[in-house]
């Protein structure tokens, strides 16, 4: 077994960047999508707040692990956005793991996240007065609609209603936290806004989840263990992915997670993807990769 960890290692450090880059953005794709059938699983059971503090836990601790991030936060500047950002972030996690609790399926998920990037528009033009072209507002509109019928099922199911709505909060929540996270990126290293993050986000959930915290059984420990494994091992794919290649090639791989969603539904749920669903996925890809392009101009 080392003798082939040792031939699979040297195979890896012998592709070319591109072909690492893409190599690690697929293992990017697989654990997060693991991480999120975890943490779905672990809904039916254990309070949403209880799992969010763990999946955010597990990125401190891979802060604590980089020290260097840590020491650089002397560094800081602009702090009430860091806590805005922070704030933002913290609450489209809580509401993305409700979300999951739900009965709505994975795919659905993981579609509605996708919007976040189409929100950004619109936000970008209230908050921060960017003005859009009409190319970029055909790609959100056409993303937005993707959304609409891609959910138009789940509509019928009480449930998944309210799965579905939490999941529009968490994409709003989390458009807003990237567009702060783009305004700190102009005073800030990427290592202090991170390592800002892991820390606040920690401490708004500490709390709250001491107050419903329900002891988990041996097989849900196992669960949440897994929950912070997976979270620290996405966080570690994406950095590499990134690392050997620019985001205009790393950024349209994480598509990939869409038919992966479909899969786990399946599989584990026994819930085959509805034909507005593969519409609507279809819809959202071509305009986020549109307003991904376009923005790359």
């Amino acid at each position: 077994m080392p003798a082939r960890l040792v031939a699979l290692a040297s195979s890896i450090n012998g592709m070319s960047m591109t072909a690492r880059a893409v190599a690690w953005a697929l293992g990017s794709s697989i654990t997060f999508q693991a991480l999120t059938a975890l943490m779905k699983a672990l809904g039916a059971s254990l309070p949403p707040i209880e799992i969010a503090f763990v999946r955010g836990a597990a990125a401190l601790v891979l802060v604590a692990v980089a020290w260097r991030a840590l020491c650089d936060v002397r560094t800081l500047r602009d702090p009430w956005i860091h806590l805005l950002r922070a704030g933002l972030g913290t609450a489209a996690l809580l509401a993305s793991v409700y979300a999951l609790s739900t009965k709505l399926p994975l795919a659905l998920v993981t579609l509605i996240l996708y919007s976040r990037i189409l929100m950004m528009i619109p936000l970008a033009r209230v908050t921060l007065g960017e003005r859009a072209g009409p190319g970029l507002w055909a790609a959100t509109l056409t993303g937005f609609a993707g959304v609409l019928l891609a959910v138009s099922p789940a509509l019928s199911v009480p449930d998944q209603v309210v799965g579905a709505a939490a999941m529009a909060a968490a994409a709003v929540l989390s458009a807003g936290s990237q567009l702060a996270v783009r305004r700190l990126t102009l005073a800030n290293p990427s290592t202090v806004i991170v390592a800002v993050y892991a820390v606040v986000s920690t401490i708004l959930l500490a709390v709250p989840t001491a107050v419903v915290w329900v002891p988990p059984a041996p097989v849900e420990t196992v669960g949440l263990l897994g929950i912070g494994l997976f979270g620290m091992a996405a966080l570690f794919c994406t950095a590499q992915a990134y690392r050997f290649a620019p985001a205009t090639i790393v950024a349209p791989l994480s598509f990939i997670e869409i038919p992966l969603a479909a899969l786990l539904d399946y599989a584990l749920w026994g819930k085959a993807p509805t034909w507005q669903t593969a519409i609507g996925a279809a819809l959202i890809v071509a305009a986020t990769y549109s307003v991904t392009k376009i923005n790359q101009r």
